[in-house]
């Protein structure tokens, strides 16, 4: 799965290429509660769809549950920022 972003002029760019097994998406987590980044299949998919308001919930009513979510989706996070700050790197640093 390739985990992209639009670039003006440039169309899409592939920030991460995922494996079976990692976790695409993080948005249900974060206000605004919106996908920051595209995904593409590269081949078939299988994948599981959580329901990220009950999550949330189950986060506010146990906070050991939520906080240990929160770590682990805070690693996802930061991989994905430096994941991108390399791809930004690439296309627009010095030659």
């Amino acid at each position: 799965m390739a985990v992209e972003v639009f670039v003006p002029n440039k169309g899409p760019v592939t920030i991460e290429t995922i494996e079976g097994g990692e976790v695409l998406g993080w948005s249900w987590l974060f206000p605004p509660y919106k996908a920051r980044f595209d995904a593409r299949a590269l081949n078939a998919v299988r994948a599981l769809s959580l329901d990220g308001a009950c999550l949330r919930t189950k986060c506010e009513n146990d906070p050991a549950i939520g906080y240990l979510l929160l770590k682990k989706f805070t690693e996802l996070v930061v991989s994905r920022l430096e994941a991108t700050r390399m791809q930004l790197l690439d296309l627009y640093g010095n030659d």
